[in-house]
């Protein structure tokens, strides 16, 4: 081999040499500077997206929340279904928060089995669907208004008129539907009915029969409605907030693998305890007009802010004797608490271990339809069945609880004397008469009736 040649093979494999570094090293050596990497236009758009739906979240969620502490402050039957109106002797049924949002979610939840092709075949297709939910829709709140006592916070002659036929009124209602219903049944379309007369049932329950237990609540006090509700708020906030910041960093293991993706261990068990301590924590600052029932507030206008009444024993403080075994030096003998923080605890634990399963159910609804919302009712939160789903079975849960555990005796001294009053002069009469005689039997003695 030649010198030249040599030289000419030499001089090729340090070029080829050069030209592979350039390309591993971006064209420059170690000690060189390299230029800044340029951005990804893609991803930076997509945490400018992120973060606008963040901003939009927050905001929409504020307002609502304001709106929610506006309907509260109005009272016990704003937050339902009745007002009395002024300048007119009988008061006019108005839908309010609880009946809009039952109306909402059981328009969101039937659109989404909703064909348009198929609602052209068949006769009445939406009639008889509303006609179901409103019939159930009536059955339920004449149930929670027949309770005792419940009847005198109706100020409409008619509806009192119509309310001890309720049961009558409700078979004829379902007499008609089931009649209608099989009369628009279609050959060719059996299957397809049936499924949607299915759906439309188990929608009526998760919209109507759940959501009667909000009736119970917001009667026996608005604490009753509003409490739970936080509980959901705190662990729904509390579980995004832990799963952002501690997500999969301790559990790898997926929470509910594709049902629900982003969510995480770490999120579920954050969230909870955050919720048990809330609970714990915020019922001694609830106003004493929250706790009062609908009995004491009923006869007065204005404001539920403005009155107040006899704080009932679960809100009032009570010594705790703590056992023994405890150590001394690390706790004290005794605690002073309001016995409805022992109660809290329970509901913050189911608030944290089941509520959430009614958000899951409503995911894979979604799924199971390919859908990422309800509706777009809420800018950035969906529809208002993805707002209230984890409400739904815990507002059913406080009632249960709060009927077992609480409530006591259904009766009252106040609602005996309502109840008398509502009798006509001469029973009423018979009434005094027999309890002075059981009195007197006990040792005691009334005043003469003048």
């Amino acid at each position: 081999m030649s010198s030249g040649e040599l030289r000419r093979r030499t001089a090729s494999k340090i070029l080829r040499d050069t030209s592979e570094s350039e390309l591993s090293d971006g064209g420059y050596t170690e000690t060189d500077e390299k230029p800044p990497e340029k951005e990804n236009p893609k991803e930076h758009s997509k945490g400018d997206k992120k973060l606008a739906k963040i901003v939009k979240r927050l905001v929409f969620g504020t307002l609502l929340l304001f709106m929610l502490c506006g309907i509260i402050a109005a009272g016990h039957l704003w937050t339902l279904f009745f007002v009395r109106t002024a300048g007119f002797e009988l008061a006019r049924p108005y839908p309010r928060m609880v009946v809009l949002i039952q109306v909402a979610m059981f328009r969101e939840l039937v659109n989404v089995r909703y064909s348009l092709r198929r609602f052209k075949e068949i006769p009445l297709f939406r009639t008889s669907q509303w006609g179901w939910f409103y019939a159930c829709l009536i059955f339920s709140y004449g149930q929670s208004f027949k309770g005792p006592g419940r009847a005198q916070l109706i100020q409409s002659q008619l509806i009192l008129s119509l309310l001890p036929y309720l049961d009558v009124v409700s078979l004829m209602l379902y007499s008609l539907l089931l009649v209608g219903t099989v009369l628009t049944l279609r050959s060719g379309l059996y299957k397809y009915q049936m499924g949607q007369l299915a759906w439309t049932i188990s929608i009526v329950v998760i919209t109507v029969v759940q959501v009667h237990s909000f009736s119970a609540n917001v009667l026996a006090g608005l604490f009753w409605f509003l409490f739970p509700v936080s509980l959901v708020i705190c662990n729904d906030s509390m579980a995004y907030f832990c799963g952002m910041g501690f997500g999969r960093k301790f559990i790898k293991r997926p929470f509910l693998g594709a049902l629900s993706p982003n969510k995480t261990w770490e999120g579920f068990i954050g969230g909870g305890i955050c919720t048990v301590v809330f609970a714990f924590i915020t019922p001694p600052f609830y106003p004493t007009a929250l706790i009062c029932p609908c009995e004491e507030l009923k006869l007065l206008g204005g404001w539920v802010f403005r009155h107040s009444c006899e704080m009932p024993s679960t809100f009032t403080p009570h010594v705790y004797v703590l056992p023994g075994w405890l150590p001394g030096w690390l706790l004290p003998a005794s605690v002073t608490l309001l016995p409805i923080q022992l109660h809290a605890l329970v509901l913050g634990l189911f608030a944290s271990l089941v509520a959430p399963f009614g958000g899951f159910f409503a995911s894979g609804i979604k799924r199971a339809y390919n859908l990422d919302d309800f509706a777009s009712i809420i800018p950035g939160h969906g529809g208002v069945y993805d707002r209230v789903d984890c409400q739904l079975i815990m507002g059913l849960a406080t009632q249960t609880y709060y009927a077992t555990f609480i409530q006591g005796s259904l009766l009252s001294a106040k609602i005996v004397v309502q109840l008398a009053l509502a009798l006509p002069e001469e029973e009423r009469l018979v009434v005094f008469e027999s309890l002075g005689a059981a009195l007197k039997k006990q040792g005691y003695v009334l005043p003469a009736i003048r």
